[in-house]
């Protein structure tokens, strides 16, 4: 059970990454329309992965096991989610900044 469990969380952590990464890319590219969208979808779908998860930890290792990987999956979530868009929310902020000063200095009259 505990491979099963750590195959899982494993996949569920690759899939949140690999969503964050593509918002990270198109933040850098400086791309709009993603809007955090990739990382969404990874999301729900890792939330949702993890809800069939408990449900096969629950039939075979035990309700008490399906109690303790439903309590725990939805912090792991918010909380990974939070700290993802945080950082997300930062690096926009960052280039932002770099983009305002790169517009004024194009915008500055040459004497």
């Amino acid at each position: 059970m505990t491979t099963f469990l750590a195959i899982a969380f494993g996949l569920s952590l690759s899939l949140i990454l690999l969503g964050f990464w593509a918002d990270r890319s198109a933040v850098r590219a400086r791309i709009n329309g993603a809007n955090g969208m990739p990382i969404l979808v990874a999301l729900i779908v890792s939330f949702l992965g993890s809800l069939v998860v408990a449900l096969i930890a629950g039939i075979f290792g035990g309700w008490a096991t399906m109690g303790w990987i439903l309590l725990l999956t939805i912090p792991y979530h918010v909380g990974l989610a939070a700290f993802l868009i945080w950082r997300l929310q930062s690096l926009a902020t960052r280039i932002g900044e770099i983009a305002r000063r790169e517009q004024e200095r194009w915008m500055k009259p040459k004497a």
